[in-house]
């Protein structure tokens, strides 16, 4: 079974923004508790996971939910994501997305966060959802347990001095590539910004079949791809020339297998000084991603799963 067209099919439904305007999800439960996921090649289903909040019109927010998943049945391809929707609408407004398979028996903890704007003519409701995947079987449900740790949440104030920015196409990195940049002025008056970027990273494979992965230079034929990542953000000079670099720390590598297939990174640097030895308080900010030539190259995957973003704490 080809390991990334199961998720793929998934985010496709997720990533519809304007066209996902699907009446009540499939399926209802409490946030934690055995889960049943669905044959592979079966039409996605929504599982609502019970866990709402909101944001007032016209105010801005950062959004953030954590996933907790164990006691895989089998490997599973998980869709995590929260839709934000206006009142008595089934249109979702604003999205976050992540998607990853979960082996067999693991414990996995994902994160997916964005700023949220609710327009000025309503608040928006973000509601926690999930689909669930058996990525053995065509024909067999299988099972997943949500665990305690399972959250939705949102910052207590309005953020009212913001950026963000989301990847702008697939991307193939079989070297180095600097992922969802964003470009950010802080507030008169503000002395500090918070920032975060976040990526979804897909391994290529022998398996694929079209898409960035048979572009030039790919290599798909190991098992694995080793990733590294950081995230920077640099404040500049009025010339557009860098004054100062802060990353969230060094270059950092992991190995995202072929079974994995799909994995978030996520980073964030806190408390930046707006420093007045720069002549210009912009910043730019973006998440540097390598693929080690001794592995497989990786795609950066495009829209509501991969975004930097930058913000002055209320």
């Amino acid at each position: 079974m080809n390991n990334g067209t199961v998720l793929r099919a998934a985010l496709a439904l997720m990533l519809g923004l304007g066209v996902v305007t699907m009446a009540s999800p499939a399926a209802t439960a409490a946030t934690t508790g055995r889960y049943r996921t669905q044959p592979a090649g079966t039409a996605a289903r929504l599982i609502d996971l019970g866990l709402s909040t909101t944001v007032a019109a016209g105010t801005t927010r950062l959004v953030s939910s954590y996933l907790v998943l164990g006691y895989a049945g089998e490997l599973t391809a998980v869709s995590h994501l929260v839709y934000c929707r206006l009142p008595g609408s089934t249109t979702v407004t604003e999205q976050i997305v992540t998607g990853q398979n979960v082996p067999r028996a693991a414990k996995v903890t994902l994160l997916t966060r964005a700023l949220v704007t609710a327009p000025a003519n309503g608040a928006l409701t973000c509601t926690l959802y999930a689909i669930f995947i058996n990525h053995t079987s065509a024909r067999v449900w299988g099972t997943i347990t949500v665990q305690s740790g399972t959250s939705l949440q949102r910052l207590t104030a309005p953020i009212a001095s913001s950026a963000q920015g989301w990847q702008d196409g697939q991307a193939l990195v079989n070297t180095s590539y600097r992922a969802a940049p964003v470009r950010f002025t802080p507030a008169e008056g503000a002395n500090s910004v918070q920032s975060f970027g976040d990526v979804n990273i897909t391994t290529c494979y022998y398996g694929d079949r079209a898409g960035p992965c048979l572009g030039r230079g790919a290599r798909r034929s190991l098992p694995y791809a080793y990733v590294g990542s950081q995230f920077v953000v640099q404040q500049l000079q009025a010339n557009g020339s860098v004054c100062k670099t802060y990353v969230n720390g060094p270059l950092a590598g992991i190995s995202i297998s072929t079974n994995i297939h799909h994995q978030k990174l996520n980073k964030s640097i806190v408390r930046i000084p707006v420093s007045s030895a720069c002549t210009s308080r912009t910043f730019i900010a973006y998440m540097r991603v390598t693929a080690s030539s001794a592995a497989n190259s990786i795609v950066v995957e495009p829209n509501h799963q991969s975004e930097s973003a930058m913000y002055v704490l209320p």
